[in-house]
């Protein structure tokens, strides 16, 4: 099986690289993880990625166009986040939610549910 390529959209390098060995352990590739919307939006354009983990807030930067762009392109999401869902633009409603902090085993779950769609 070909490993799924993840995008990771997180302005928390500690919490990036985190997020990024949990996922690779387990034998995801991993795409360098964006800090900025302007980064992510080219990732998304030129690496295809199969999945992403979204935080909302990239240094006081919403994160909105990120979620459009994945939406549009049928890319599967999770919002990474330590905000309530509710409190979320309506963009990041097709995404799948993990709230921090959060375990290693949660965003295992998530990955796979994300690869299922």
């Amino acid at each position: 099986m070909i490993a799924p390529r993840v995008l990771l959209v997180e302005d928390d390098i500690l919490l990036a690289f985190e997020m990024q060995d949990i996922l690779s352990d387990a034998g995801y590739e991993i795409l360098r993880p964006a800090a900025t919307v302007a980064k992510a939006l080219q990732l998304i354009e030129s690496q295809d990625p199969q999945l992403a983990f979204v935080d909302c807030n990239l240094d006081g930067e919403h994160a909105t166009a990120v979620a459009v762009a994945l939406t549009a392109r049928n890319i599967p999401f999770a919002i990474v986040t330590g905000h309530e869902r509710d409190s979320l633009p309506a963009a990041f409603s097709n995404g799948l939610f993990a709230r921090k902090p959060f375990k290693a085993a949660r965003l295992l779950e998530i990955a796979r549910a994300l690869f299922q769609y």
